[in-house]
């Protein structure tokens, strides 16, 4: 287990038996997550990301969210579902809450993601595509080209696709970046020479058309 995980988790258990928390402990599934999903996705940096994250639906009630994740902006709550637990064992009762719950936490404003263990276990890569366009998702719908302050858009904007780029031996395309965006072709491309300027970017200068930008001292 990588040393930056350990810390995630030794962080989670103190601050858990600090508050009190009665989930001091991260299940497995839990633990697969972070070392297989998100671990890889994000280069095993967890800032902005908590486990068991605790909040008040709209009857007063504390329900918990195996994970969320806030930053830039972004409101992203991660859950897991096993088979038994979600699906098999429940009552109709239990079963209705589930369901409010969810709704709860989107009309709270967060964007929520469900994977299974199944998937978490055996297609951590497609949860990691899927968590990374979310994050697109979020700030297409959120940041408009002319929403907001622009320096800080810029730093967001940024910020994921280097993310995307580190998800992919340091190389990002027009493309990607298109589709996670939600942008056209001629923004995205746009956007690369920006970063490309600023030194973020690097790509070969004498090409008539650049497919594929490198991030600048990239170390593999």
């Amino acid at each position: 287990m990588r040393y930056e995980l350990v810390r995630y988790i030794e962080s989670f258990e103190h601050e858990a038996a600090v508050n009190g928390h009665y989930r001091g402990k991260l299940g497995k599934m839990e633990l697969m997550f972070l070392e297989q999903v998100w671990g890889p996705a994000f280069q095993f940096q967890y800032e902005g990301l908590k486990a068991e994250h605790p909040f008040r639906d709209f009857k007063g009630g504390q329900r918990f969210v195996d994970f969320v994740y806030v930053r830039n902006g972004v409101r992203l709550a991660i859950e897991i579902d096993g088979f038994t637990t979600h699906a098999r064992d429940l009552t109709p009762g239990e079963f209705n809450d589930h369901l409010e719950r969810q709704n709860d936490l989107i009309l709270s404003g967060w964007l929520v993601l469900r994977f299974s263990a199944w998937q978490v276990e055996h297609q951590a890569e497609r949860c990691q595509r899927t968590i990374m366009q979310a994050i697109g998702y979020w700030w297409s719908r959120n940041y408009g080209v002319d929403s907001g302050n622009q320096n800080q858009l810029h730093e967001i904007k940024k910020s994921l696709i280097m993310q995307i780029a580190l998800r992919h031996d340091g190389k990002v395309k027009p493309d990607d970046v298109a589709r996670q965006f939600q942008v056209t072709s001629r923004t995205a491309v746009n956007w690369l020479h920006k970063l490309r300027d600023e030194g973020i970017l690097e790509c070969d200068s004498t090409a008539k058309r650049v497919s594929v930008y490198r991030l600048a001292n990239y170390i593999p």
